[in-house]
């Protein structure tokens, strides 16, 4: 893989703000199509009665894209990458020219298969892509085939689909993570959006231009940062939500990594500036999908949202739809959170297709720092509210996970590797500990505004709390196996994990069965699972 320097990064900026010419022609079956949208980015044109477009251009962002309109698809670069936009790699005042060709297609009734945080690194210790091809990828082609005898399925990449601190490690950027899903078999056409680990850590101290330098491979690979498609009656919109500053000394420890490859979550204002251009050409009754990668709300995590200020912005910029639907990922965590006074947004933050970057050792499944599954999520866009269908990998159809803590403590206290934790770590949450004698926990990832969680041992009713404990599977399977008597304490791992969906109640024996149940508003249950009591507890719980 070429090793991209800071002096290469920079001669891809517009080194002068002249301006050129893009045109060309959009067809389908040779025909012309009228009307599309063509943006370079900043502006957005329309193709005449003769399927041609022209614009004049500084060329800024390099790229050049169409959003594509309904009933048609973009004809593929790859197996899974639809063509609606191309690269500009003339010098910005000479002309050029840009055809777009799609094809026809029924989507009155389309599904989409949501996939995000994958993680790709070929790194060995990990087996990242061996695991991703034998575990994860059957189970999306299961429900590929399933949604496809419905209709076209389409998947959506919420970012993080490599990880910067390895691309020079191990040879795999941006563009050779497409390229092994490519050849994987995946079986839908991919629309991506970029995360913070999608982002090239050789370029830094570029200023203001580190974060488009930064996304050179990006662009390259997946195209705009932002950009919008129509589906069926819907549009989809795809944006940036991370400003990439990768400030810093140096990683001394992977190479070619020149920063610590941190990173603002927001949406710059040129891309805030391209959405409202696009929207001029959505009618106000279309249903909209935002996909991004960092959560726009989270009244869980405060680190993990975008900046105060951003939600304003975008409540501004939609004012004239109705309903929004928002799906990002980032946390690695599964969380249906409020959208407070922002009535119009309805976010679904999901958990990681890679569970906690593939970092589990072999034998175990991948979890998500919150304890939640390893997952993706799938969506039948043909019902009037379409909500995504949480899918584990490990085919386990609950959205929760429940503890007997008596079990739990009497592991802890004979697990050697267990009290190697206790004394690195005895802030953590140390289960062997009394206080935590006949304690049910749930850690309940479905939890979501207007559902109701009870307790009940033996049919009475129990005091549920909400607390932020350590998941113990994440732990025993996570953080334990890493762990030697000559382990040194890490600061990443001090305190807690902050466990948004976690509950908690004591019980009065340590043997009478305990159910848990799920209602929603007016009292429906939805979901009752049984706790038999005294009950072991196995670390390769699912």
């Amino acid at each position: 893989m070429r090793a991209y320097s800071i002096l290469v990064a920079l001669a891809l900026l517009p080194v002068m703000a002249e301006a050129g010419i893009v045109k060309g022609r959009v067809t389908a079956n040779g025909k012309p199509l009228a009307g599309v949208q063509v943006s370079d980015g900043r502006q957005i044109v329309l193709t005449n009665a003769n399927g041609k477009y022209s614009m004049n251009t500084d060329k800024a962002d390099s790229v050049v894209f169409i959003t594509t309109p309904s009933g048609y698809r973009a004809t593929m670069m790859d197996e899974i990458r639809p063509g609606f936009w191309q690269l500009l790699t003339e010098a910005p005042a000479r002309t050029e020219v840009h055809d777009f060709t799609l094809e026809p297609e029924d989507q009155k009734d389309y599904s989409v298969i949501f996939i995000t945080d994958c993680h790709f690194a070929a790194n060995p210790s990990r087996n990242d892509l061996e695991r991703f091809t034998t575990e994860v990828l059957p189970v999306i082609q299961r429900e590929y085939d399933a949604a496809a005898a419905r209709g076209p399925v389409y998947s959506m990449n919420l970012g993080d689909f490599s990880h910067d601190l390895y691309w020079y490690d191990f040879a795999l950027n941006e563009y050779g993570a497409e390229q092994f899903l490519a050849k994987s078999g995946f079986p839908a056409p991919v629309y991506s959006v970029t995360g913070n680990h999608d982002n090239d850590g050789a370029v830094a101290g570029l200023g203001g231009k580190t974060d488009f330098c930064s996304a050179w491979n990006y662009r390259h690979t997946w195209g705009p940062a932002c950009y919008s498609v129509n589906i069926g009656a819907d549009h989809w919109i795809f944006m940036d939500s991370v400003e990439y500053l990768n400030e810093g000394a140096p990683d001394a420890k992977h190479k070619n990594i020149n920063g610590t490859r941190n990173y603002k979550c927001l949406f710059i204002d040129k891309y805030l500036d391209w959405l409202l251009e696009d929207l001029k050409y959505v009618p106000a009754d279309t249903r909209i999908f935002l996909c991004c990668h960092v959560p726009v709300f989270n009244d869980a995590s405060k680190s993990e949202v975008l900046q105060p200020g951003q939600q304003e912005k975008l409540d501004e910029i939609f004012k004239d739809f109705s309903r929004v639907y928002i799906y990002s990922g980032h946390t690695h965590k599964i969380i249906n959170t409020s959208t407070g006074k922002f009535t119009r947004f309805h976010q679904s933050i999901f958990g990681a297709t890679s569970g906690s970057m593939w970092q589990h050792p072999q034998g175990y499944q991948c979890i998500g720092s919150d304890g939640c599954n390893q997952s993706i999520n799938v969506m039948d866009c043909s019902v009037p509210d379409p909500r995504p269908r949480y899918v584990a990998i490990n085919g386990s159809p609950k959205e929760m996970r429940i503890f007997d803590i008596n079990a739990v403590g009497q592991f802890y206290r004979e697990d050697p590797q267990c009290r190697i934790f206790h004394k690195l770590y005895p802030n953590r949450t140390w289960y062997a500990d009394s206080k935590f004698e006949n304690m049910i926990y749930v850690n309940w990832w479905g939890c979501a505004p207007g559902l109701k969680l009870e307790i009940l041992e033996d049919g009475r009713p129990l005091e549920v709390s909400k607390v932020k404990w350590d998941d113990p599977l994440y732990v025993i399977t996570y953080v334990t196996p890493k762990l030697h008597e000559a382990s040194k304490p890490s600061k990443s791992i001090m305190n807690d994990k902050k466990m948004p969906h976690s509950f908690v109640a004591h019980a009065t024996t340590a043997t009478a069965p305990v159910l848990v149940r799920v209602s929603d508003e007016k009292g429906n249950v939805l979901y009752e699972e049984e706790l038999v009591r005294p009950k072991t507890f196995n670390k390769n719980i699912q």
